[in-house]
């Protein structure tokens, strides 16, 4: 392949006709703007290796960041096309960071470094050069710097990469670390991706991207953030190519080429925290990721490196870590369907006693895997493998009984977000079954035990899934397609002891009814019952407990139990919410959120109580009844509460019609939950008569 790119380049400077274009998605995305709408907003401050000055110690960060352990004060990374002696191109690929350390709490993060060097095809590694580091410390109004020794650079070789690794000396708080380097990658398709934003905030984080023409690279923009700069420019650079080919000689070629430079950069940029319900931060940082698409040398065709979903379904089909198994009759599981199936001939519980019995019967030992770890024959031998193994097995099975399912790649909420439009398989982490019974489409997971027939953990819903078919459908997986229903009903009344006893009662949704069943491992209740003891008033007793369905995976969870208390004192203060699984603290306590607000599925949950007021007492003061909408209709909060003759009734309802909440609704969330979280604090006084 190299030396029929050369006879291309050599053809090229003989006729000098150089007139592509660079197409898809990164000019697509340029054309955003249009490349000359695309202006820069702010100037660089260019800062070169060493040029550490004693005011780049005072700089008060308070108002970026008043809590922070670090600063990067510059952060600078530039990517560009050469050519090599390999008879084609490399990356030049450039780093230099500078950082303050303010407190010792991030000399563990930061004060070592480590350099992977990727090993490539044909034994070509990754090469490291002009690697400078130093510390920087101001002592009596000068700075002071000391290098770190090449001496103290140590080189690892693991399985298939080498790592260098340094460590900063002379550290203090307050000092600044700083160091520069150049990779040589020699593969021309990769391109490192690029993190302006990380867990300290930074002052300025830049890179540019330089390619020649002829490559055709998609640009994945992600975050939230303005740019400081986004400018993209048109110029001409030379390159010098050496084909080792040749028997008699190597042959050089020179020639020039037109190129696209596009710069980003972002200023004053907050830290990455974790805060309450966010799937995984990693999809909310500023960044970039590139990928190379094709390759468009002149009269050639293109030469595509990034392909559809149904080129790449069926090379996936045809890849023996995936779906070659599936394509053989696999007549050795015959006895297998049979032993499963027990002779039953409805459809769909034919379909659902073939899933039981991989659910009961193997063990999943890895829940991140979209590739076989060994033949389907050895899962079925050993009865365990990783997630895709298991369900790779379970669609074999079904094939065999006369189905006709599919595998389905999704993303899990820890594993991050997935690119609908292209196929980059590392975005993917867990496959499970799609299968078609009548008109009605089931998603099936036997890699873990507390599931339903029929149902996903709530892991899974991390937005669209793949079906690897003829026809690679999307399925939407949105949180906000789920709806977790939960009713509680509590009633209390004087018993003849002149305690306050009642019955409680409440019904789980679908996830939750999960996450019972993985807390109580499908069978054991005491656990969790201690815990509930806990979480309740010392003097609340718990009696004749009880959780039904654990083992009915397709039904909601129910848990029951007895309760009793002793009024005690003249004054008597009672949370009417004592037994409802309440906030007791807002959860959202930013006063500000750079990205979503992602909870796990929609709410619908209702907390009824009956209760007898204690015998001896009246009531002195009774919250007042409440009803709050959020955003018109994406929630409602309701607080009725009244008193009729003896008794004290309260209806209290919390709903919410969407899981997903935009930066901009979270002012308005936050407000919602703090109402809610108040009210469901407040408490009935009561008077002993």
């Amino acid at each position: 392949m190299p030396i029929a790119f050369i006879t291309h380049f050599k053809k090229l400077t003989m006729k000098n006709t150089y007139t592509m274009l660079v197409t898809g998605i990164l000019i697509s995305i340029l054309q955003l703007h249009s490349l000359t709408g695309i202006t820069q907003q702010s100037k660089s401050p260019a800062r070169k290796f060493g040029d550490v000055k004693p005011e780049d110690f005072t700089t008060n960060y308070s108002n970026l960041d008043s809590f922070a352990d670090a600063v990067y004060l510059y952060q600078k990374g530039t990517s560009k096309h050469e050519g090599n002696s390999n008879g084609f191109f490399s990356i030049i690929y450039k780093i230099h960071q500078r950082i303050q350390l303010l407190h010792k709490e991030s000399f563990d993060d930061l004060a070592s470094v480590e350099i992977t060097l990727h090993e490539w095809s044909n034994n070509q590694v990754e090469k490291l050069d002009d690697l400078e580091a130093a510390t920087y410390n101001l002592e009596d109004g000068k700075v002071i710097a000391t290098t770190v020794d090449k001496t103290s650079i140590f080189k690892d070789k693991n399985v298939t990469d080498r790592v260098v690794k340094f460590t900063f000396p002379n550290l203090k708080e307050g000092c600044i670390i700083e160091y520069s380097y150049t990779e040589t990658i020699p593969y021309f398709g990769y391109i490192p991706a690029w993190s302006f934003q990380g867990k300290y905030p930074e002052l300025w984080s830049e890179f540019t991207l330089e390619i020649p023409e002829f490559f055709d690279f998609v640009v994945l923009s992600q975050g939230y953030l303005e740019p400081a700069i986004d400018i993209v420019n048109k110029s001409a650079d030379n390159f010098n190519i050496s084909d080792p080919g040749d028997v008699s000689a190597s042959r050089h070629y020179s020639f020039r080429s037109n190129t696209v430079k596009h710069t980003w950069a972002y200023k004053n940029i907050p830290a990455l925290k974790e805060e309450n319900y966010i799937t995984n931060l990693y999809d909310y940082s500023q960044r970039i990721e590139i990928q190379l698409q094709a390759i468009r040398l002149p009269d050639r065709e293109p030469e595509l490196r990034m392909h559809t979903w149904n080129e790449t379904v069926e090379q996936l089909m045809k890849d023996e870590r995936f779906g070659v198994d599936l394509n053989r009759e696999n007549g050795w599981l015959k006895d297998d369907v049979k032993a499963a199936v027990k002779g039953e001939t409805d459809k769909l519980n034919e379909a659902k006693n073939i899933y039981a019995f991989i659910k009961d019967n193997y063990t999943c030992i890895d829940h991140s895997a979209i590739y076989l770890s060994q033949p389907l024959k050895k899962t079925q031998q050993t009865k365990r493998g990783n997630v895709a193994d298991i369900n790779m097995l379970l669609i074999a099975m079904l094939r065999v009984a006369g189905y006709k399912p599919d595998p389905v790649l999704l993303s899990t909420r820890g594993h991050g977000k997935t690119v609908d439009i292209y196929p980059i398989l590392d975005k993917f982490d867990y496959l499970v079954a799609r299968v078609n019974i009548g008109t009605t489409p089931y998603l099936l997971d036997c890699s873990r035990p507390m599931l339903g027939f029929g149902h996903l953990s709530q892991d899974c819903y991390n937005g669209d899934a793949r079906v690897i078919a003829a026809d690679p459908l999307l399925i939407s997986l949105a949180a906000d397609s789920l709806r977790e229903t939960g009713v509680t009903f509590l009633s209390l009344i004087n018993d003849s002891s002149e305690k306050i006893s009642g019955t409680y009662k409440h019904v789980f949704g679908e996830k939750q009814s999960e996450d019972i069943r993985n807390k109580t491992e499908g069978n054991n209740a005491n656990a969790y019952f201690e815990n509930r003891q806990r979480s309740l008033f010392s003097t609340v007793k718990l009696t004749n407990t009880t959780i039904d369905s654990l083992k009915q995976f397709e039904m909601p969870v129910a848990v029951q139990y007895n309760l009793s208390f002793q009024p005690e004192g003249d004054i008597l203060y009672f949370s009417p919410v004592f037994a409802y699984g309440t906030y007791g603290e807002n959860p959202f306590k930013a006063a500000k959120r750079f990205y979503p607000v992602e909870m796990p599925y929609c709410l619908d949950e209702v907390y009824i109580l009956n209760m007898e007021i204690p015998a001896g007492y009246k009531v002195d003061e009774l919250p007042k009844s409440a009803r709050v909408t959020l955003n018109e209709n994406d929630g409602r909060f309701e607080y009725l509460i009244q008193q009729q003759g003896n008794y004290i009734q309260l209806r209290c309802t919390l709903k919410l019609n969407k899981a997903t909440f935009e930066p901009e609704d979270y002012k308005s969330l936050r407000d919602f939950f703090e109402i809610v979280v108040k009210k469901e604090g407040e408490q009935i006084v009561f008077k002993k008569i």
